[in-house]
């Protein structure tokens, strides 16, 4: 969010800002132009975010200036900058109703960079959200559909697996499809056992190609490798292997 150039400032405001930016300060141009200061980049806030910030700011006597949207300080005023910084985040995000009827994500395994990063992506959208004593998400259930979406997108942001090209794609899925037909009519069938333990660490491996919701994607990755896990296992009942087959084919039955 900030850098410490360890220069002088010019005190010129970039022309790039929009029209709820601040702008300079009412402080004199050479004001910050003695000592080293800091610059946070505010970009991804909303205009009226940064105003509140520029507001707490002038309540505290702090010498500012704004540059489009990033804001410039001494270093002496950090602490006090952080502190409003925070308030304006605050003041900006939506909180929940404790009305409302809530809607609760387990969100195992996030780390704390994952859960602010999706606070942030939750609060540009205007969603009233927190994380509980269990680091879940809490929402409202009337922001369900909102952030089903928003957790595909940023699923989909943070996934390192490489990526899918269309045609690959449309094979790899038309090939799990085709194997699990055959196994859903003989769970013995060599071509479709065959292919679906090929074809399942490459569904695994990859992140979803574009037009695929993460959630499903990520379904249909466990739901083969369970079936490939029940083929190796070797004594599994025929009946049961044809059913997880049939199961997995007509899921891949809306995407091929």
């Amino acid at each position: 969010m900030r850098w410490l150039p360890g220069g002088r400032n010019d005190g010129e405001p970039d022309p790039s800002g929009d029209a709820n930016d601040p702008g300079v300060s009412d402080f004199e141009d050479d004001a910050l132009s003695d000592e080293d200061h800091l610059a946070y980049e505010l970009h991804e806030w909303a205009g009226e975010t940064r105003l509140v910030l520029d507001q707490l700011l002038a309540v505290r006597g702090v010498a500012r200036v704004w540059q489009g949207a990033t804001l410039v300080v001494r270093v002496s005023d950090e602490e006090e900058v952080d502190t409003a910084v925070e308030e304006a985040e605050a003041a900006g995000n939506p909180t929940l109703d404790p009305n409302a009827e809530k809607v609760v994500y387990e969100t195992t395994g996030w780390g704390a960079d994952e859960q602010t990063a999706f606070s942030e992506l939750l609060g540009r959208l205007g969603v009233a959200h927190e994380f509980d004593d269990q680091a879940d998400l809490v929402v409202e259930a009337t922001d369900e559909e909102a952030v089903e979406t928003a957790l595909d997108t940023f699923q989909v942001m943070f996934d390192q697996r490489p990526e899918l090209e269309g045609l690959d794609a449309n094979g790899l899925l038309t090939g799990v499809f085709v194997a699990c037909d055959r196994l859903r009519r003989d769970p013995h069938d060599d071509t479709g056992v065959g292919d679906i333990i090929r074809l399942a660490p490459i569904l695994v491996g990859h992140r979803p190609p574009f037009g695929v919701a993460a959630g499903l994607w990520d379904d249909l990755g466990r739901r083969t490798g369970e079936l490939v896990d029940l083929l190796a296992v070797g004594d599994t009942d025929e009946t049961t292997l044809g059913e997880r087959a049939a199961g997995l084919a007509e899921l891949l039955r809306t995407l091929v």
